[in-house]
């Protein structure tokens, strides 16, 4: 393993990771396909999952490709970043040196981001995107002391940037607010236009994360979806327009959803999306096979690689398998830093939209089983279908979201991926990519089933109360119930599943009650399932589970377990401790449905087996 290899994890800025001498994947070779090639587009939507690269490349491209203001013709800054480094990055070679006399360090470049565009109100996002602005406007305050334009140009440059700067905070006042607005929809071609006429050059316009604002907008507290996409749009309109104004020399956007792709560009029809799937960039964002087989080899980590491959693998882009770059490089700095080998959850926590959560709480208080098991099985790591829903406006994630479209949005945003099966383009196989996003749905299952949510919460309170009554009668319909709103990464064909379910929803209950809770506890002969005990009451009931193979075996295997309970004489410990009611409940499950059988107050009924 090597120590010396340097990794500058969350750094996004192409310049300072080759200026620092840190470790770079070469994605290089991609810049002559998208500036000066047959398949060359005027404007390039490009689609990824989160956290695949996306802005380090948008930042990559920037920085080859901008003007030095101070020094038009000056390409100093490029050729140490991009030729003179001793990289032998792809760009750098012989044959793309024409190439590089035509584009690189040729254009004026508007690059924003969108991502820090949120909130839980609509001013609070409209006021980060004044201060997206503001910073913008900031690195071209020269053009302030320009000769080539005119006073009112300069003027209305000036006004943007001091409301921007001043006005930021003071958006409930509605004359602010509309003056917001009207300068959200206008800021870049207005900063376009001035830059056009100063060099007399094109400008390249490139938005990174453009649907964040419209991701943030839905799940607020107070949505505000249909107003933010208003403004997303408008800067559309103004810069991608059908019918360009003669400043646009490329536009290059890039997200995590197409959802909004029709209804944000829909005045700008030179538009060409390139998803995941879509050739020649399949491997522009995330790493290769190849990529990662060399970043392992450069870190003395090649005996990891069927490891590696285990948990950041399993993306499939077109025919490439392609890895997640930053929980890969997030891995590689942990290894090579710390002596830490074991993989971890790196990608997981890099998301504020809990869409997973959200599904999964709405899909079960609308008591939809059918989303409930489709997700079971999807967690459970099978291979399932589904029809592609392609769609113009983000959909309502608070209400009950139709399975497909749920699972179209865990496509785009990572979660899922398609299966090597898959050839269609409508309905299509998908599956969990890896270990890491396998661990995400267990991670964010267990902390649904808490006392944070009041509805499930409220249930496992009232099956407690009827269990240590003995009242099987109204508990067993209570747990079929909550079985068919239960989310386990055990698969439900497993007796394992069975118990992991009724662990946690007594677990979380019994101390709420002052109950003792005991699991797999010395009891007679054996070890009962799992045991309620009320010391003050000197109640206790002893549960028993087992697995039928079919429902109508189920009242079969329940008396099963009633009769273990008899004859590893399970309740003789209790009794021995004077406690004045013992319960002894067989419960037989399958599939979605249980069965109970109890055997009464086992303190002064005689039970023959």
């Amino acid at each position: 393993m090597k120590k010396d290899v340097l990794f500058l994890t969350g750094i996004e800025n192409f310049s300072t990771i080759i200026e620092k001498d840190a470790y770079y994947v070469d994605k290089t070779s991609y810049l002559k396909e998208l500036f000066m090639s047959s398949s060359e587009v005027m404007n390039a939507l490009f689609i990824r999952p989160r956290r695949f690269g996306k802005t380090l490349n948008m930042n990559m491209i920037k920085s080859f490709c901008e003007l030095n203001y101070q020094n038009p013709g000056d390409k100093s800054d490029q050729k140490k970043l991009f030729v003179d480094n001793g990289r032998n990055l792809a760009v750098a070679g012989d044959d793309y040196k024409e190439f590089r006399e035509k584009i690189m360090g040729e254009f004026p470049v508007i690059s924003i981001s969108f991502r820090g565009v949120e909130g839980n109100t609509f001013q609070s996002a409209v006021s980060g995107l004044l201060g997206i602005i503001a910073e913008l406007y900031e690195r071209f305050l020269f053009l302030r002391e320009s000769v080539k334009l005119s006073e009112e140009r300069i003027k209305q440059f000036n006004e943007i940037y001091s409301f921007c700067t001043t006005k930021y905070k003071k958006l409930s006042d509605p004359d602010n607010l509309n003056e917001a607005i009207v300068i959200c929809g206008s800021f870049l071609a207005t900063l376009a236009e001035m830059l056009y006429r100063e060099y007399g050059r094109k400008i390249l316009v490139i938005i990174d994360e453009y649907d964040v604002p419209l991701q943030k907008a839905v799940i607020a507290e107070e949505p505000y979806y249909n107003k933010i996409l208003e403004i997303i749009r408008k800067i559309s309109v103004t810069t991608f327009k059908q019918n360009p104004d003669p400043w646009l020399y490329k536009g290059i956007v890039s997200g995590c959803l197409r959802v909004a792709h029709q209804s944000v560009f829909t005045d700008a029809n030179n538009f060409t999306t390139f998803g995941m799937n879509a050739e020649p960039y399949t491997g522009f964002f995330g790493f290769t096979e190849e990529e990662t087989h060399k970043l392992l080899a450069d870190c003395g980590l090649s005996e990891k690689e069927n490891e590696v491959k285990e948990w950041y693998d399993g993306y499939r882009f077109g025919d490439k398998h392609i890895y997640c770059p930053w929980s890969l490089i997030s891995y590689c700095y942990a290894a090579t830093q710390k002596d830490i080998y074991a993989p971890q959850q790196f990608w997981v926590n890099t998301s504020g939209n809990d869409i997973v959560s959200m599904f999964a709480k709405n899909s079960i208080e609308a008591h939809d089983s059918g989303n409930v098991d489709r997700l079971q099985q999807f967690s459970d790591r099978n291979i399932i279908e589904i029809s592609l829903k392609e769609f113009t406006t983000y959909p309502d994630i608070n209400n009950n979201m139709d399975f497909d479209i749920f699972m179209t949005l865990m496509l785009h945003t990572g979660y899922a991926t398609y299966a090597e099966e898959t050839n269609s383009c409508d309905k299509v196989k998908i599956r969990i990519p890896n270990n890491e996003v396998a661990l995400c749905f267990k991670s964010k299952f267990e902390n649904f089933y808490t006392k944070n949510n009041h509805h499930w919460f409220n249930q496992t309170l009232s099956l407690v109360d009827l269990l240590m009554e003995n009242k099987t009668e109204e508990a067993q319909p209570l747990i079929s119930t909550m079985l068919k709103e239960f989310l386990s990464i055990r698969n439900s064909g497993d007796e394992l599943y069975y118990h992991g379910f009724m662990t946690g929803i007594l677990g979380i209950a019994a101390s709420t009650k002052g109950l003792e809770y005991h699991e797999e506890i010395e009891t007679g002969t054996g070890f009962s399932d799992i045991v309620l005990t009320n010391y003050d009451t000197k109640t206790a009931c002893i549960i028993e589970m087992k697995k039928a193979q079919e429902l109508d075996d189920c009242y079969d295997v329940a008396l099963d377990a009633t009769k273990q309970i008899i004859q590893k004489d399970y309740a003789s410990k209790f009794i021995s401790k004077r406690y004045k009611n013992v319960y002894g409940i067989g419960i037989g499950f399958a599939k979605k449905s249980c069965e109970m059988v109890s055997l009464g107050n086992l303190t002064h009924s005689s039970v023959s087996v």
